[in-house]
């Protein structure tokens, strides 16, 4: 097509060509009708799709997503049939493209990146939340405004993406930043749209494409059989975090990938905090947990989980810093609850809490000892499990896990001269408090997140956010939000750092330490092969040399003695030590490494 000032496409009078590729010809164009200028895609479809049209299979109007409305999309306004020809009409945006960025300025760095990227990821979430997929996303898509604003194009076209004909201009141009899916002809999905991102927010801070080579087979290979080299970007500032964020976003598998803008949103916001860097993207006060908040709409729906975050609520709004609260309105809360009631009792009756000075047969008289602190924490830690420890099979072991993760936890905060003891107790308990609510909740996910998960590793990270859009960590410190638990809690459930410089921030970075050391330790048993058992130990220990000087075996010894002190009190917390698969491999992998002696246990503190 050769525009004039005088042709017309539709009713929009053609002002001139701005440009074309292998999809077809873009024009500037005006609407005499409400007087602005447009842009004008007319695609040149196959033969096939030209069919479908004809025949009325295709309603294109019914196809574009005019409903899409966000600041960093370009809107499409309208669509028609133009000779035979598809075309759609676009707002108008001056500016360049991001492949015209980098030929003009070169690569950007990580940071300026950032201030695109986080806009784009914002667009592409909402496209995604609305059913809507671009499926041909690429630096040639992206148009970078004026005031350096990136605005997603072509929205819209995915009807006619997987049509086009496999040409070799087409393949050069856009196969770089196809999925491997597209090669091997799986279904498409949001997903799909994640890993052209992942390639396209790599070229701009590599200078070159992740899917290089110089002809068509050469791309294909790479892209259906190599995984992608992210050393070019390691040694920029801020790369190897970048690279880490990127890599879940290149999986050939896209199971195990970002399976959506929402989770690779949430993966770019860890990598902010992470690196240090602002979220340039979020207006002030944006909700940044949407995938959250509907995880615990469908939480809230069940009886049991009302009931259970009410009495937490209840006790630990009671027990506050600034609370003003009486011994006895706490203890009100807790003889609601018969079976709490006891279960209370029985543990501060125990060598729990040895030398407590004769039997004690009353919460107040409970409160009176331990303290309101103390007995938050033990009544916090008995409703959790006595509430979670259902019938499902996984879940009981998970629970069990997260108990001898407390009592480690407990110990190592006693040898470190903490005077939170109990606090730490309930930080390891609540460790994996967002995988435990996941398999109560979400049976199904749950399943599909063990199939996906590294069975060499304890992470499940990517593997959650794969399913979930989140991580186990982030719904853990949501609900424990919730619950009112202390700060310090849901900051070792997210893992957070936190700077040691006075002595009550160095006490609750030891009590994360503690608590994240302890749970991954316990963790490492369900790991089937010897040998990556071992590994992972060594990782941990390494990890942690630092903040807990610990060897091999003295970490064995700490689980032999842990697990010893499991059984005591397996009765009151409802734990069926001898029909668990978990304790059976625990008490396996110490049976390999310790002598009957040393699993006997001297590690002062456990024997009280």
């Amino acid at each position: 097509m050769r525009a004039t000032p005088t042709d017309k496409i539709g009713r929009y009078e053609v002002v001139r060509r701005l440009g074309h590729g292998s999809q077809g010809f873009v024009y500037l164009g005006k609407d005499p009708n409400l007087g602005r200028q447009v842009a004008i895609k007319v695609m040149l479809p196959d033969d096939d799709l030209r069919e479908e049209m004809a025949d009325g299979r295709i309603t294109l109007e019914g196809q574009i997503t005019g409903r899409l409305r966000h600041p960093n999309v370009i809107s499409i306004y309208d669509a028609g049939i133009f000779n035979g020809l598809p075309y759609l009409v676009f707002e108008y945006v001056s500016g360049q493209t991001i492949r015209e960025l980098l030929e003009s300025e070169g690569p950007l760095s990580v940071e300026d990146a950032c201030t695109m990227i986080g806009p784009l990821l914002d667009a592409i979430a909402m496209a995604h939340a609305e059913g809507i997929t671009h499926l041909d996303l690429s630096p040639r898509n992206i148009l970078i405004d004026g005031d350096r604003i990136p605005r997603i194009m072509d929205f819209g076209l995915s009807q006619f993406t997987n049509r086009m004909p496999n040409r070799e201009g087409f393949a050069l141009g856009t196969l770089r930043y196809m999925s491997p899916e597209h090669i091997s002809g799986k279904a498409l999905g949001p997903y799909t749209d994640v890993f052209a991102l992942a390639s396209t927010f790599y070229e701009m801070v590599a200078g070159q494409p992740a899917m290089y080579g110089k002809t068509h087979r050469e791309i294909v290979c790479r892209l259906r059989d190599e995984p992608v080299n992210l050393d070019a970007i390691h040694d920029l500032p801020y790369g190897k975090a970048f690279a880490r964020f990127l890599k879940g976003a290149f999986e050939k598998d896209y199971r195990t990938r970002y399976r959506n803008g929402t989770a690779l949103k949430h993966a770019f916001e860890r990598f902010l905090k992470d690196a240090g860097l602002r979220d340039t993207s979020a207006a002030p006060g944006a909700d940044k947990h949407s995938t959250v908040e509907f995880l615990l709409r469908r939480m809230r729906r069940k009886k049991d989980f009302p009931t259970m975050s009410g009495t937490l609520l209840d006790i630990n709004r009671l027990t506050g810093t600034d609370s003003n609260a009486s011994a006895d309105q706490l203890a009100n809360v807790i003889l609601k609850d018969y079976a709490l009631t006891s279960k209370v009792l029985k543990v501060v009756n125990s060598a729990y809490y040895s030398g407590m000075g004769g039997e004690v047969t009353s919460i107040s008289h409970a409160i009176v000892i331990l303290g309101l602190k103390q007995l938050r924490m033990t009544a916090s830690g008995l409703i959790y499990m006595g509430q979670m420890n259902g019938t499902h099979p996984e879940l009981k072991e998970s629970i069990t896990k997260s108990f001898l993760s407390g009592l480690i936890a407990r110990h190592l905060a006693q040898q470190s001269g903490s005077s939170d003891a109990e606090e730490a107790f309930i930080c390891g308990l609540f460790q994996n408090l967002g995988e435990n609510l996941v398999i109560f909740y979400f049976p199904e996910e749950y399943a599909e997140i063990c199939e996906l998960r590294d069975p060499a590793s304890t992470d499940s990270r990517s593997a959650s956010e794969a399913v979930l859009g989140i991580s186990f960590d982030e719904l853990g410190a949501a609900v424990a939000r919730i619950w009112k638990l202390p700060e310090p809690i849901v900051r070792s459930i997210l893992g957070s750092e936190v700077d040691d410089g006075d002595e009550t921030a160095r006490q609750t970075a030891q009590l994360q330490h503690v608590a994240v050391f302890a749970n991954e330790l316990c963790g490492i048993p369900h790991i089937a092969a010897t040998e990556n058992r071992e590994a992972a130990l060594r990782c941990l220990i390494g990890r942690f040399e630092e903040h807990l000087p610990v060897s091999d075996e003295y970490a064995l010894k700490l689980l032999a003695a842990g697990m010893q002190k499991l059984r005591e009190h397996a009765r009151i917390f409802e734990i069926d030590v001898k029909r668990s698969s978990y304790c059976d491999a625990v008490t396996a992998w110490i049976n390999c490494h310790l002598t009957p002696v040393l699993r006997q246990g001297d590690i002062d503190g456990f024997s009280e």
